[in-house]
């Protein structure tokens, strides 16, 4: 099944902090998206999904064991906030054993204080949150946690910002802007790949484990200007070429690569338009990290005309589809929903509906999982969820129903001096505001 881009240039800027940029963002997020998930399927056998118990966090990175990560967003990573205490208390009472940290954002602001020159020019440490990185670091790997930095890699507000020739251009000329005001910068451009790379070598000097490249894609656009043929074997090029440069930089480190891929990806056969295409990329890294977010496929497009409602489905199905293409099951880590859905029925994502997402990536044999919340609340990753993982309950559809989308109806004071538009049908929903684009 192809599907289709415009599905994709749906999500595309309504990326979740993906959530952009201020605290202001984060919080309207955490109020849009919620803070939690559900999941839903069946299919084929069932192998035993029983996690190491508590006490058994990743002291060694090369180990097997299975990443279970909380993401933090540069907000709420710094150790004064109640989500980065809840992070770690959460780790320290349950198997939950990783943190997957944004280092540097989609508006290319960095979390930490950095020496290379470029970022200097473009003030990306402007509004560094952490401050002591290095003691940071040395305190979260003492306890045992698996340290993951987040590097968005295109999507790059400052970058384009203060280099516009290194930008995404209309056709026009000017630096392009996707919906929400944010640049990206062309992932033909020597310099700007090289800007990242650089900040992903710095950041793997640091001491974390593995370097997480999210936006690792062109926009989900048509019509841009870009240094390179707008041809799908040039776009898959760019994204291969620019992996495996991370790769010949950062193992020799001894640190890991994963990659953030649409959902998407492992159904079409093709780049959707944005150079990611599942077999191409997994050579190059360690990991994949499709973001299987039920909320994030829009209805009908794989059978179900309320994903929300089959969490356990959506994450098997959509690994079952990857592995049949080649891809080794340990290649794989997906990005689970732990907020609420936002698309069809607005409920929230408790601790069933992630243990049915968890049991299926499970089942799959996945190197483990990444759990996504847009401003880091996970009031639902407890000894309950845990404890809901081997019942195979959590496989069977939730009951909730599909609601369409309501206007909110105008309040009589904005209608002074306008005429009332004429009522429409609530739309087709779409994947908005949390789905990563």
């Amino acid at each position: 099944m192809l599907l289709p881009l415009t599905t994709l240039q749906a999500a595309e800027d309504n990326s979740s902090q993906k959530q952009n940029i201020t605290v202001k963002t984060i919080e309207i997020n955490a109020t849009i998206a919620a803070d939690n998930s559900e999941n839903n399927e069946s299919t084929n056998t069932v192998t035993n999904t029983t996690l190491n118990p508590p006490s058994s966090k990743i002291q060694n990175p090369t180990s097997n064991i299975p990443v279970r990560a909380l993401y933090l967003n540069r907000h709420t990573a710094t150790p004064s906030t109640p989500q980065f205490k809840k992070a770690l208390k959460i780790i320290e009472t349950t198997p939950m054993n990783a943190l997957i940290i944004d280092m540097k954002n989609v508006a290319g602001d960095l979390s930490y204080r950095s020496h290379l020159p470029d970022t200097r020019r473009t003030h990306a440490s402007k509004f560094a949150t952490i401050k002591k990185i290095h003691a940071y670091i040395q305190d979260l790997k003492k306890r045992g946690i698996y340290l993951i930095a987040r590097i968005a890699v295109f999507k790059d507000k400052r970058q384009a910002r203060t280099f516009p020739r290194r930008a995404v251009h209309t056709p026009g000329g000017a630096v392009w802007r996707d919906r929400h005001g944010e640049m990206w910068v062309d992932p033909f451009d020597p310099q700007a790949r090289e800007y990242t790379l650089a900040i992903a070598e710095e950041v793997a000097k640091l001491g974390f484990d593995e370097i997480n490249f999210d936006y690792i894609r062109f926009p989900a656009h048509r019509g841009l200007r870009y240094d390179g043929p707008d041809r799908q074997r040039d776009r898959v090029a760019a994204i291969g070429t620019f992996l495996e440069a991370a790769k010949r930089r950062l193992h020799p480190l001894g640190v890991k690569i994963s990659a953030d891929i649409f959902g998407y990806v492992l159904w079409n056969r093709t780049d959707t338009r944005i150079g990611q295409i599942l077999e191409k990329m997994a050579p190059h890294v360690d990991y994949l990290c499709p973001m299987l977010y039920p909320s994030g496929f829009t209805r009908g497009s794989v059978a179900f005309n309320n994903p929300a409602a089959h969490p356990y489905d959506i994450v098997r199905i959509s690994l079952q589809k990857g592995i049949a293409r080649g891809v080794a099951p340990e290649k794989f880590r997906p990005w689970l929903q732990s907020f609420r859905d936002y698309a069809f029925s607005r409920h929230l994502y408790r601790e069933r509906e992630i243990a049915a997402q968890i049991r299926a990536a499970g089942q799959l044999d996945a190197s483990g999982w990444l759990l996504w919340n847009p401003s880091s609340h996970f009031p639902y990753v407890d000894a309950k969820l845990f404890s809901l993982i081997d019942d195979p309950a959590v496989e069977r559809p939730s009951p909730v129903r599909y609601t369409a989308p309501t206007r909110r109806k105008r309040h009589p004071r904005e209608a002074i001096g306008k005429t009332a538009p004429p009522s429409t049908p609530a739309s087709k929903p779409k994947p908005l505001d949390i789905l990563r684009g």
